[in-house]
């Protein structure tokens, strides 16, 4: 018994020598130790409750006027104040207490203002399609960052009407660019023959286009992907705990920084920084889009589709050979907003106004090309300023010349891809390199305004080692 009692003190001597002198007597009390700045002294603080329901009145209110049958000038004068009042009341007002929601309703309304935006003014002026929807379809909007909820036969038809009717619509326009180019090469006679043909075969297009399309049968159905394995929401678990895993250790080490000791970090240090604010942000959109299909799938006790939902069958960017396959392994929860609000209308533009009325075919290919690419990388960066801003009041453009300069490597990189990788072979392991470094060096410009207001540390309070170690610190364990 005395020789236990020996070891025992012993061995408790020799760890109380250990914790003197070793590393736990420099751990900073608690943590973070630089906790994410929410507030600003230009915003006025309201309760969660009240901040929160901003999205809700006004981004909600535009939501449901889409299912009232009003008139579109009706509906477009209804919206404005609601479309203001969505972008503007975020701005002046912050919350208290949680940056995580914070950050993320100030994402859900720069969405939402976006996508309204597009349905009440930009897509009527585009296609003419009045801002109109039926229960089924309001369902699948609201569920489209999420989820590819499936479409009902109706839907499916509707859908592929209105592909027929695109296409033939592009049929026109080409059919016009092609009489416009034949004409500038031709006699004036001949021209004018041509040009009488062509226009015979646009008009008997666009009666054909105008006609009512009911009773015709549907050529090609359009039929969305389907799972062939559907499995039950368990088999997710592991996925989500490995996210879950993640969001709880990266957070917790990031909360020893401060943004003083980051101006200071040498390269090494500076990219695993990058890398791991990139990757707290995948993580945590996986780990959001897991846990609502889980609940869903558990509470209405279907099955899970993998095509269904958004980043289930998801590839990890990190292994991405190009910055064009980078975004498109990317999350894609608002990328139909960007496309829908970038890349359409600057094509509609330049089909309209540019291609059809330049002689230089090469020179209107190469804009077609690139500016309804830039278009969507423009979007998405306004986006993310809206969000800084509302955040923290900074001075706008980091956020905006850091996506202009990714939209120029994505085209630049499938330019090069189509050209020079035709003819030369990359080993895809320089490929890989050659992407991490042109994304961790455009990075500063990504994360300036996140560094700067220690907003790494926002998730903190999510860290379950976090909370733990507050805990053992706090009652003199080590």
């Amino acid at each position: 018994m005395e020789v236990i009692t020996a070891s025992t003190t012993h061995l408790l001597s020799t760890l109380n020598k250990l914790t003197d002198h070793s590393f736990f007597q420099t751990l900073p009390q608690s943590l973070p130790v630089s906790p994410c700045v929410i507030t600003s002294p230009t915003q006025i603080a309201l309760p969660d409750s009240f901040y929160f329901s901003l999205f809700f009145i006004f981004g909600g209110g535009l939501y449901i006027l889409l299912l009232f049958p009003f008139t579109l000038r009706q509906k477009q004068w209804l919206a404005a104040p609601l479309i203001a009042g969505l972008f503007a009341l975020p701005l002046i007002f912050t919350s208290t207490n949680s940056p995580v929601l914070q950050l993320a309703h100030l994402g859900a309304c720069g969405c939402v203002l976006m996508r309204q935006i597009d349905l009440y003014y930009v897509r009527p002026w585009r296609t003419g399609k009045e801002p109109t929807m039926n229960l089924e379809d309001w369902w699948t909007e609201v569920w489209q960052p999420f989820r590819k909820v499936p479409m009902s036969k109706e839907q499916i038809q509707r859908f592929e009407l209105e592909l027929q009717q695109t296409r033939l619509r592009r049929e026109i326009e080409r059919q016009e660019r092609e009489a416009l180019y034949n004409s500038s090469h031709s006699s004036c006679s001949t021209s004018k023959e041509n040009k009488d043909k062509e226009t015979q075969t646009v008009a008997g297009s666009s009666d054909e286009a105008s006609k009512p399309m009911k009773g015709k049968p549907v050529k090609q159905i359009y039929t969305p992907r389907v799972d062939p394995n559907p499995q039950h929401w368990s088999a997710y678990l592991p996925r989500w705990f490995f996210y879950a895993t993640l969001m709880d250790v990266i957070p917790f080490v990031m909360s020893f920084i401060t943004f003083e000791a980051i101006q200071n970090f040498n390269i090494v240090q500076t990219l695993l920084l990058r890398i791991g604010v990139a990757a707290m942000v995948i993580f945590d959109i996986s780990l959001l889009n897991y846990t609502i299909m889980i609940l869903c799938a558990a509470i209405t006790g279907d099955l899970v589709h993998d095509t269904e939902w958004t980043l289930v069958s998801h590839y990890f960017p990190g292994f991405a050979t190009s910055p064009a396959e980078f975004w498109r392994q990317w999350h894609h929860l608002f990328q139909y907003i960007w496309v829908d609000l970038g890349f359409h209308p600057v094509k509609h533009i330049l089909h309209k106004y540019v291609s059809s009325k330049t002689k230089n075919r090469q020179l209107a290919n190469g804009l077609e090309l690139v500016l309804p690419v830039m278009g969507v990388f423009l979007m998405s960066g306004l986006m993310h300023e809206y969000m800084m801003v509302g955040m923290w009041h900074i001075r706008p453009g980091h956020m905006t010349l850091f996506f202009l300069i990714q939209g120029a490597g994505t085209i630049l990189s499938k330019v090069l891809l189509n050209t020079v990788g035709k003819k030369v072979h990359v080993p895809p392991v320089i490929l890989i390199t050659l992407t991490w470094v042109f994304n961790l060096t455009t990075a500063a410009l990504f994360m300036e305004p996140v560094l700067k207001n220690h907003g790494y540390n926002m998730v903190a309070s999510q860290s379950l080692l976090l909370h733990s170690y507050n805990l053992l610190r706090s009652n003199g364990i080590f």
